[in-house]
């Protein structure tokens, strides 16, 4: 089987055109920022670490705390790609296994939800935008956000952090941080901070399962069939690459569904999925049991069945929460410690653990999905923005980086550490009453996007509490992205029609406020469940 490095992520090569305007990079030069040090005047130093959508709601969230609060603070953001945008960001020029590429982007993805249920409170996609547009949109999206507000000026492209440690005590100290460029690898920057804020993202570093059997059957390809391959989906790029050979998908998660659609009608395919799960609507694929092993000549299932004529497996299997630069020691720094303990195997639990930890599918202790309640710095000194899975990332990112922000201004606003961590416990306990391992399930909002809403919620409405934000008497999450969140696939049978009509234009001239496009999708809903019920079609009849 491929051996895949745990190395830094560079992305897919894009050439289409985007047809409704044409997509210009963000002018993000980078800037070199004087240690605080040497800046006597500076009273808070904060580095944000990643340009995608978490970097940038907390970027902005700081920005946006009243002048007279962060006026004398110094805020870095370094992101080591050449652009903003995160995983939406397309590489021109990908690496082959197994070298990975910076991103999962693949050139047929397109959003899975409607955009406006995606983006950041006051901020809608472009007029015009299709309701479930192509990658290219959303990472334009990204760089208009960057652009409007201001944030290029503090951000430093093209930059690697590479090691952060905390040189302290529990309740004061320093984060040393290795910074060095992309273009000059051999040239370190050593940079000190009051906070540190994690923000790149956990798609980066594939989740690979293993099973008895695997290499006889990858060294058994037989003569005159293609050599058989097993990649994990952070490889997948164009379903054309699959034909005339029989695939194996193995996940029903959003690249599952995804490569399932796609390669699935261009060749034989059938996906292994758990019991409970179901391919996505107009998947032309054959449902097949979780993989039990391999021979050397077949794919052996659970059920005992095997397929002796497979060729390719693909496997939509996620991605372990790493954070190579926390588990590392930066050079000459006196530190002995690493702040991230990385720990597959590990039997400690949010109250036993003595440091911050991940056993690669969950980061603990931390209260909130957010701070890290490790015995070894304040809570505010590290925190984390976008690790919620399951959840949508722009609305969810502005609200955690509300969370941070006032934290950071005044960490009084937080409850005690015995307290936070009383409430992670009764979390983690309120998972397993549910059947969830809190442990293997992670930062998953395993309740749903009911559970992701009030997740959302409660953040802002502590803040509310607390008095730091107003209380408007509404909830922060609209209802109209709880509607067209729970439509989401309804509303994307409407839009196939319209789209087939070829009706864009008529739905969507004139709209640019986020009233507008809920207007559209309410209207969407009616429109399409109305039609359904007239010709006798929904969720299982009409692809």
């Amino acid at each position: 089987m491929v051996q895949i490095a745990q190395a830094v992520l560079s992305l897919l090569s894009f050439t289409a055109q985007w047809s409704q305007r044409p997509l210009q990079a963000t002018d993000t030069t980078s800037v070199e920022v004087a240690s605080p040090e040497a800046r006597p005047n500076i009273t808070k130093s904060i580095a944000i670490v990643g340009a995608g959508s978490g970097g940038l709601a907390i970027l902005k969230g700081l920005l946006d705390l009243p002048q007279d609060v962060r006026s004398t603070w110094e805020i870095v953001l370094y992101e080591q790609r050449r652009d903003v945008g995160g995983v939406w960001y397309a590489d021109p020029q990908p690496p082959q296994p197994p070298t990975l590429p910076e991103t999962p982007l693949y050139p047929l993805l397109h959003t899975n939800t409607p955009h406006p249920t995606m983006t950041y409170p006051g901020f809608t996609f472009p007029p015009g935008t299709p309701l479930f547009p192509s990658h290219e949109y959303v990472w334009q999206y990204h760089v208009d956000y960057a652009e409007h507000f201001n944030l290029t000026r503090h951000i430093n492209v093209n930059h690697t952090v590479l090691a952060a440690g905390w040189k302290g005590s529990s309740a004061r100290g320093k984060w040393i941080v290795d910074v060095t460029r992309t273009d000059r690898p051999e040239e370190v920057q050593q940079r000190s901070f009051d906070h540190l804020i994690v923000a790149n993202g956990h798609n980066h570093y594939p989740r690979i399962p293993h099973w008895a059997g695997e290499d006889d059957w990858l060294g058994n390809t037989p003569l005159g069939k293609p050599k058989r391959e097993i990649l994990h989906s952070i490889f997948y790029r164009e379903p054309e690459g699959y034909i005339n050979r029989t695939v194996v998908i193995v996940g029903g998660g959003a690249s599952g569904r995804d490569a399932a659609l796609q390669v699935g009608a261009v060749t034989k395919t059938y996906q292994s999925l758990r019991e409970g799960s179901v391919p996505p609507d107009g998947a032309q694929v054959i449902v097949k049991p979780p993989i039990s092993h391999f021979t050397i000549d077949a794919v052996v299932f659970e059920d005992g069945s095997s397929l002796s004529d497979v060729d390719s497996v693909i496997l939509a299997t996620g991605y372990e929460f790493l954070v190579p630069f926390l588990s590392r020691i930066p050079k000459d720094s006196g530190i002995t410690t690493p702040a991230l303990v990385t720990s597959p195997a590990t039997t400690a639990n949010s109250t036993s653990a003595a440091a911050l930890t991940t056993n690669l599918r969950y980061i603990f202790p931390l209260y909130e999905h957010i701070f890290s309640l490790s015995p070894a710095f304040p809570p505010t000194a590290l925190a984390f923005v976008g690790l919620p899975v399951l959840i949508a990332n722009c609305p969810s990112d502005r609200a955690q980086a509300l969370f941070i922000s006032h934290a950071i201004a005044d960490p009084s606003v937080l409850p005690p550490r015995g307290e936070m961590l009383d409430g992670l416990v009764a979390r983690e306990a309120n998972v397993r009453a549910r059947g969830y391992d809190p442990y293997y399930v992670g930062h998953k909002m395993v309740g749903g996007d009911d559970e992701a809403q009030a997740y959302q919620n409660a953040l802002v409405r502590f803040l509310k509490r607390a008095g730091r934000l107003p209380d408007d008497g509404r909830e922060y999450v609209e209802p109209w992205r709880v509607m067209a969140r729970k439509e989401s696939r309804l509303l994307a049978r409407a839009w196939s029609r319209v789209e087939e009509h070829g009706d864009q234009a008529r739905w969507l001239d004139g709209i640019t406020t986020e009233e507008q496009w809920a207007s559209v999708m309410w209207r969407l809903v009616d429109w399409q469940a109305e039609w359904e019920k007239e010709h006798g079609q929904g969720p299982d009849t009409y692809a």
